[in-house]
C-alpha cells in the first residue's frame, strides 16, 4: 500500500480543484507503474508550504 506525500507551494491551493486533480494524477501515475490494485490502495497527502519556508539553491523562494 503506497503512501505518497506531495509538498507544493501553498498558493497552489487557491485553485479549489487543485487537491483533487493532484491526488488523481499521482494515483494514476502509481497505477500506471504498479497496477490497478495498487492504485486503489494508495494514500496521497498533499501539503502546502509557504514560499518563505521553501529553499532551493541556498535561497528562499519567497
Amino acid at each position: 500500500m503506497p503512501y505518497i506525500e506531495v509538498k507544493v507551494f501553498e498558493d497552489r491551493f487557491e485553485d479549489p480543484s487543485f487537491s483533487q486533480r493532484m491526488v488523481e494524477a499521482v494515483t494514476q501515475a502509481m497505477t500506471s507503474v504498479l497496477g490497478e490494485e495498487v492504485g486503489a490502495e494508495s494514500t496521497v497527502i498533499v501539503e502546502g508550504v509557504p514560499r518563505n519556508r521553501w529553499g532551493h539553491g541556498g535561497k528562499l523562494m519567497g
